[in-house]
């Protein structure tokens, strides 16, 4: 049996959702089982790493609709900052010793941050909605996108973005919009800036509960909302070719 544990860096609402959208996933698997804690739960130590991922063989870093890189408001940022010392153990531990881990949304920024990527508000590069997803040659070589085709429909929703690939990963995918929509760091450290665990009716849940999002109404945004069979995928892939037993 795997484990995996989940990281959610949520307060509101789309904290239970994430966690379903997941376990969706994770209940038509007998090989798999999802441990999900919060960041923001006191009790959580990520001051010792080892402890925290005994039993484990491999993370997932989730998104935040709440919180940015590029700046929150007021007592938000407080929040964040207190967020970002609290948790740098545990994502240092990760990448020192190359740990099976996912980071999706803003899980992808948070590694990129600790490997010195600068994220920032680029309105060229923000996204909410279905997006076409483009493999670069390594990200068509390598296992997490292994059966997905070259370009596929992945569901997105961020304001911030990666300024330039971290230094020591390779770029594996991009948008139209976005530089990096994926990389990968030394052998088992992968980002994806889309979320693979969201479907079309996700997308919706997500576009109703955060509207500050969304470039344009409702209905319209609706419309344009595509089906993504292959970006779930992205998933699979992580447990059965990256989290090994």
């Amino acid at each position: 049996m795997k484990n995996i544990l989940l990281v959610q860096f949520r307060r509101d609402a789309s904290a239970l959702h994430e966690r379903d959208c997941f376990l969706r996933y994770f209940q038509k698997r007998k090989t798999s089982k999802l441990k999900v804690i919060n960041a923001f739960d006191k009790k959580t130590d990520f001051f010792n790493p080892q402890k925290l991922l005994i039993k484990t063989q491999g993370v997932i870093l989730g998104g935040s609709g709440e919180f940015y890189f590029s700046g929150n408001e007021g007592e938000k940022e407080k929040i964040f900052q207190h967020l970002l010392k609290n948790i740098t153990p545990f994502i240092k531990y990760l990448l020192r010793e190359d740990f099976p881990t996912l980071g999706i949304c803003f899980g992808h920024q948070l590694l990129g941050y600790f490997l010195k990527g600068e994220v920032i508000a680029d309105k060229n590069q923000a996204e909410t909605g279905s997006f076409l997803v483009f493999l670069t040659r390594e990200g068509r070589k390598s296992s997490l996108f292994s059966g997905i085709p070259p370009k596929f429909f992945a569901q997105f929703g961020h304001r911030d973005s990666l300024k330039v690939l971290p230094k020591g990963t390779k770029l594996l995918a991009k948008t139209k919009k976005c530089k990096v929509a994926a990389f990968k760091y030394k052998d088992r450290i992968w980002g994806v800036q889309f979320h693979p665990e969201l479907n079309y009716r996700d997308m919706l849940f997500r576009l109703k509960l955060y509207p500050q999002y969304s470039t344009q109404n409702l209905e319209r945004m609706k419309e344009n909302l595509k089906p993504t069979p292959f970006s779930s995928r992205v998933i699979k892939n992580f447990l059965d070719k990256i989290c090994l037993l």
